[in-house]
């Protein structure tokens, strides 16, 4: 008899569990779904590229250009070491506008960054080595006196240039920090 109640009670717990797994409706499968389409990066995207150092062979050297960025009219898009019309090399900013603004009054936002000095560290001293201006087109000293505009995302470049012999010796003196500061006439 026990066997017998036993024998029952496996065989209706059997059925209660046929049953409900029977009622259940099957778990709806997710339909495929094609892959977002994603851009390839590049290694360039990957790394993120420091504006306040200098493009090689001058990569050791850290400037205070992203200064230019504090007031919130600029935002500094690339640094490179390029020929310009002269024939000698130049370091190179490209400068992207983020709020309009006169050429006017980029002009004495740019006062501020016009005379560059470079040095060189010497046992937690800086020494200068080389003394410059930095250049930007004609174009916004034009504007200025037409009282001309300058659009979100309009861009300009400002420039250093560097000879051969000045490019030299800043390697040569192991110069470390580009200062941009105000021009003083």
């Amino acid at each position: 008899m026990k066997f017998s109640i036993l024998r029952c009670l496996i065989v209706t717990s059997i059925l209660v569990t046929c049953s409900i797994l029977t009622a259940q409706e099957p778990a709806e499968e997710k339909p495929a779904t094609k892959p977002a389409r994603t851009r390839k990066k590049n290694v360039e995207d990957e790394k993120a590229v420091d504006i306040s150092q200098l493009p090689k062979p001058l990569s050791d050297i850290r400037t205070n250009i992203l200064a230019l960025e504090q007031r919130g009219y600029f935002a500094i898009d690339a640094t490179e070491l390029r020929t310009r019309g002269n024939g000698d090399e130049a370091i190179v900013w490209t400068v992207r506008v983020k709020k309009a603004v006169t050429c006017r009054h980029v002009e004495a936002m740019l006062r501020e960054f016009r005379d560059v000095r470079f040095y060189s560290t010497i046992e937690k001293r800086k020494f200068e080595v080389l003394a410059t201006l930095v250049h930007y087109s004609d174009g916004i000293t034009l504007g200025a006196s037409s009282n001309r505009l300058l659009g979100q995302d309009d861009v300009f470049e400002l420039w250093i240039d560097l000879p051969t012999t000045f490019l030299q010796k800043l390697v040569s003196m192991h110069a470390d920090t580009l200062v941009l500061r105000r021009w003083r006439y």
